[in-house]
């Protein structure tokens, strides 16, 4: 005698991050309908890479939402996950984290794009356990200031100079 399948059950946390995904994806796609483009731009503007987010995010936020209301979604293994489940939140970590993204807040409009990031990468990798001070700066300046180039002369999206101004 075989029994009947067991009912699936949904699983709310996927859900909720699924709909979050979706909601975030159209806020993303209603905000850059308020960017504002100069008739300059024939096809490619600043909106293009935004619109390209917001709709991959939504849709894959849509994806979530099926796989969590069809049972399809998989369930993680030992194998699939790096995190060691009994060791406690490292909150040092955490915290440090969030000083650096409320530093990069506040630093993004007075010194610039490139410091700020810079700065960011920095405090981001003492967080996460590096002490190799000189290398992390080398990195996070090439970074910023790599992709500090990338928008402002490729993508002509104007980033904050802040006081590289005239320098970069």
């Amino acid at each position: 005698m075989t029994q009947p399948p067991a009912p699936r059950q949904v699983d709310i946390g996927e859900l909720l991050l699924a709909l979050g995904a979706v909601l975030f994806g159209l806020l993303v796609v209603w905000q850059t309908t308020q960017i504002r483009v100069a008739p300059i731009y024939s096809t490619v503007g600043p909106r293009a890479i935004p619109y390209i987010v917001g709709a991959g995010l939504a849709l894959t936020g849509l994806w979530l939402a099926f796989e969590a209301l069809t049972g399809r979604s998989t369930a993680g293994s030992a194998e699939s996950e790096d995190v060691d489940l009994s060791r406690p939140t490292d909150w040092r970590c955490l915290g440090l984290l969030a000083l650096a993204l409320l530093a990069y807040l506040l630093l993004i409009e007075r010194v610039g794009f490139v410091v700020a990031s810079a700065v960011l990468f920095v405090m981001a990798a003492y967080a996460m356990g590096s002490r190799r001070s000189v290398r992390d700066v080398v990195i996070g300046v090439l970074l910023a200031f790599g992709l500090y180039l990338l928008f402002n002369r490729g993508l002509g999206l104007d980033l904050p100079a802040g006081i590289l101004e005239g320098i970069v």
